[in-house]
């Protein structure tokens, strides 16, 4: 890739349940809030993709991957206009969550 080419920008969270009931209640307003309204917002803004993967371990924590992947920087902080409402809505579930983010540098689709 050249350096005139504005490269993928991709978020990465993982969320960890301390039980099903706990990952219920987040996954539930999850799906609501991220309805087909919501993909085509965020596909319009340059969002490529967003996935949520369970991570399989066996211990009694349930644990979550989230992965974003926009077109590039500028579609990221467009998207997050949208993705900063999750906070006002996200709900009362314990979990905790890391993340982080950057420019892809390598991958393919």
């Amino acid at each position: 890739m050249s350096d005139n080419q504005s490269k993928k920008f991709v978020s990465v969270v993982l969320l960890s349940f301390p039980s099903k009931m706990q990952y219920d209640l987040w996954y539930e307003k999850y799906i609501t809030f991220y309805n087909s309204k919501a993909v085509e917002y965020l596909k319009k803004n340059g969002q490529l993709n967003q996935s949520a993967n369970i991570v399989d371990d066996d211990n009694d924590l349930i644990r979550v991957s989230l992965i974003w992947t926009y077109k590039d920087k500028i579609a990221y902080e467009a998207c997050q206009k949208f993705h900063g409402q999750w906070a006002k809505i996200g709900g009362d579930f314990i979990g905790k969550a890391s993340g982080y983010r950057g420019e892809q540098i390598w991958g393919f689709d």
